[in-house]
């Protein structure tokens, strides 16, 4: 009988030992997944962070890039005895944006974005590179031989420059979105209120070369300015309705009616009433240093309110980035505390519980009642188990429509031409698409076929990058002749489309003669030779039609009629 009850007894203490070590192990499946979980949310939120301070660095450039043109205006505008001084100013703001280069690149190179490092360090300031000298040219041009048709287009190719940079950060949004779904609550805005700032420094900018020479603003630059002002109008509405309501703080709310009283409803008049005295044939009541100097001070409002924002992320971010750092280390100490809990509880079992159950019956009892308690507190720890099985089904579902997020940004990114950086017969489909549901909308549109005259030859006799570069520079060109409403479609290897919701015929043929006159400037290094490469465009125009195929095909008639003519024109 005492063997048997020894028997029973080593028996019953191997399952508590074996329920001991299940213990323990549950321990371990449970802590594991937690403290990978977050350690994981820990890196996210970092990841957050440093996406966040890349993005105040980039706005910070496009901002300086952006502004770069007020002293620039200034110094091509300003009189003889002026100058000395605007030039020093001048020199004195582009070495503070050169620097804001540098550093942009040093950051994104940290940051993990080498690419887009590369493109700010050669490409940007390329561009940035090019306005400047357009601007040089200008103002070392004898006043007597000055136009204002040659300042508008040095105006224009600063506006090249910030369009650079504002395809860059828009990548970089991008590419941070790809590496972590929370830059989505802030990107967007950051985004916004950069095409905010500078499309409000376009409104007066596009009437800028009329005014400097006392001259009746152009329809074509009048137009541009009041096309900006819509932009402008638009951005705002949009950037107030996308802001969610609980980060609409008493700070935020303030800033947003600073903008809005000193920009939308000071600023503007200001343009609007040159455009009025204009078209009056008055005198205008400023000069055009004087417009620089009173609207430069409306922009403050905006770049304030965008600092505020992205302060206010980057210590949101800072704040969730700590929280889970202390999280972490809570779940790792806990679980270590359970772990060494569990294990010392086995040993002390074993030893100074269990053997001397062996040398007496009645511990067996009592034993059982240990194991019966235990066991209710396994089945807590199943629904314990349970409730994170539910958890971990909400974060599934939420990351699944973060996924959903992403694939809808992949579908815009896949409607660009990887190339030219236009949209491409995807992009095109869409826009047609949208177009159809709308009735007469083909009534109101213009279409532009852009066809690069003798591409083959460039190709065969100079190689396919070089094409490629041509390809390029005529992208950007057609960008700065139209507004972001327009959509320009890379239809061919060396064919664009350009689809304006305008009918107005003299105005179309203006954007493609200006189009056409920007082309015929260009001039691309040839490789290995000091010699520069000519290229040139045939244009075809149409506006107005019943559908596509008539709009299409209209154009492409002209088309073939400007190449009839020897190319190198334009027809409509």
């Amino acid at each position: 009988m005492k063997m048997e009850q020894q028997l029973r007894s080593e028996q019953i203490s191997v399952r508590l030992l074996i329920f001991m070590f299940v213990i323990i192990l549950s321990v371990l499946l449970i802590a594991i997944p937690q403290i990978v979980h977050s350690y994981q949310e820990y890196v996210k939120l970092h990841r957050s962070l440093v996406d966040i301070q890349n993005l105040r660095i980039f706005a910070e450039t496009s901002n300086k890039i952006s502004r770069e043109r007020a002293p620039s205006n200034k110094a091509m505008a300003g009189s003889a005895e002026e100058l000395p001084i605007r030039i020093k100013e001048l020199q004195e703001y582009r070495i503070s944006v050169n620097q804001q280069i540098d550093l942009t690149v040093r950051t994104l190179q940290q940051a993990g974005f080498p690419a887009l490092a590369e493109q700010v360090d050669v490409q940007l300031r390329k561009d940035l590179d090019f306005g400047r000298k357009q601007v040089d040219a200008y103002i070392a041009t004898p006043k007597q031989e000055r136009k204002a048709i040659a300042m508008d287009q040095a105006i224009r190719n600063m506006f090249r420059a910030w369009d650079s940079c504002r395809a860059i950060l828009q990548q970089l949004i991008i590419d941070s979105k790809r590496k972590n779904s929370e830059v989505t609550d802030y990107a967007s805005i950051v985004l916004i209120l950069a095409d905010l700032r500078d499309q409000a420094g376009r409104v007066a900018s596009n009437i800028m070369a009329p005014l400097s020479f006392a001259e009746p603003i152009p329809e074509y630059n009048k137009i541009r300015s009041l096309q900006t002002q819509e932009q402008v109008k638009y951005l705002w509405r949009l950037m107030d309705t996308i802001q969610p309501e609980n980060l609409k703080t008493p700070k935020y709310l303030e800033l947003h009616d600073q903008v809005k009283h000193r920009f939308i409803d000071q600023g503007l008049p200001i343009v609007n009433q040159l455009i009025e005295q204009s078209e009056n044939n008055q005198p205008y009541a400023l000069q055009a240093n004087q417009v620089t100097d009173a609207m430069v001070d409306k922009f403050t409002s905006i770049v304030d309110l965008q600092s505020y924002l992205l302060e206010m992320h980057s210590l949101e971010a800072q704040r969730q980035m700590q929280s889970a750092q202390r999280q972490f280390f809570l779940i790792l100490l806990i679980s270590i505390l359970l772990l060494t809990v569990a294990f010392f509880t086995m040993v002390y079992t074993r030893k100074k519980l269990f053997e001397p159950l062996i040398q007496a019956q009645y511990m067996i009892e009592e034993l059982s009642q240990i194991y019966e308690r235990d066991h209710v507190d396994t089945v807590a720890l199943q629904n314990k188990e349970t409730h994170n099985l539910a958890d971990a089904i909400h974060k599934l579902k939420a990351m699944l429509k973060q996924r959903d997020i992403l694939e809808f940004q992949l579908k815009n990114i896949a409607n660009t031409d990887s190339l030219s950086g236009v949209s491409n017969r995807l992009g095109l489909e869409a826009y047609l698409k949208n177009a159809l549901a709308k009735p007469n909308q083909f009534q109101k549109l213009s279409l532009v076929i852009v066809d690069i005259d003798n591409f083959k030859s460039v190709n065969d006799q100079y190689g396919h990058i070089l094409g490629d570069l041509v390809i390029v520079e005529i992208a950007q060109c057609l960008k700065v002749n139209i507004s972001q409403s327009d959509l320009i479609v890379r239809f061919g290897g060396d064919e664009f489309l350009i689809l304006i919701a305008h009918s107005e015929r003299n105005w179309i043929m203006q954007i493609a003669e200006s189009i056409l006159a920007d082309v015929s400037r260009l001039r691309i290094d040839l490789p290995a030779s000091s010699e520069k490469l000519k290229v040139s465009v045939s244009i075809g125009v149409a506006t107005g039609a019943d559908n596509w195929e008539d709009l299409f095909n209209q154009a492409d008639e002209s088309l073939f009629k400007a190449k009839a003519q020897g190319r190198n024109k334009v027809v409509g």
